[in-house]
């Protein structure tokens, strides 16, 4: 069976942090391949600080263009209104068919989120879950984010999730598994590259040469 792996977001704008986490988690569950999905609408941000979706689409290609094992897909820029996390699983479910296995990748601090999300119990009704955690200074554990998950599944979602620990994650005897991937810590964020574009402050290093290029010959986040 196929085995594709979903790594959806604004991308506002993709970096080495995404890309490195992408392609970790790719290794790790043997995706082949990571799908990166720009949101077209994201529901949950501030479109008055988000480059428009033709941009960011453009450069998650320019990003992942000489990667191996990432690959770009537009689904959501196909469909009118937000773009839902669920209905973008849904359709590529069906447009993919049975004998493709699909599993969504998420960051931990947008996964402890996912109870504000758009019918997010259908969630864990029909994909398997990759949550990312980047152990840093702050103390953010393995152990300590079992703790925090496990609290958050069974009050929000089933008490009969249990954790297994090899390889790390949550199961469940009718629900998908949870799973729990550290990868590589990067220290940096999307929101830091827009702030140092604005101060004028050079981003090599923390986006692809391509990226860096586009954001500059487009003007963008100054």
């Amino acid at each position: 069976m196929k085995k594709i792996g979903l790594f959806g977001g604004t991308f506002n704008p993709i970096h080495l942090g995404h890309l490195r986490a992408a392609m970790e988690a790719g290794i790790t569950f043997d995706l082949d391949p990571v799908l990166m999905i720009p949101s077209a609408r994201p529901p949950h941000k501030d479109t008055e600080k988000v480059a428009p979706a033709e941009d960011r689409l453009e450069m998650t290609r320019l990003a992942t263009a000489s990667t191996s094992g990432l690959a770009v897909s537009d689904v959501e820029f196909d469909r009118k209104g937000p773009s839902y996390t669920v209905e973008t699983i849904e359709h590529l479910q069906k447009k993919m068919g049975a004998d493709t296995r699909l599993y969504l990748i998420i960051g931990l601090d947008a996964f402890r989120e996912y109870d504000t999300w758009h019918r997010y119990r259908d969630l864990f009704r029909i994909i398997p879950i990759i949550v990312l955690l980047r152990p840093d200074v702050k103390g953010t554990t393995l152990s300590k984010t079992r703790e925090l998950l496990e609290r958050h599944l069974t009050l929000t979602i089933s008490d009969q999730y249990c954790f297994e620990s090899s390889p790390p994650r949550f199961i469940h005897p009718r629900l998908q598994t949870v799973y729990i991937l550290e990868v590589t810590r990067l220290d940096i964020s999307s929101s830091r590259i827009r702030r140092l574009i604005k101060e004028r402050v050079p981003i090599r290093f923390l986006v692809p040469e391509r990226v860096e290029q586009y954001i500059q010959e487009r003007g963008l986040y100054l």
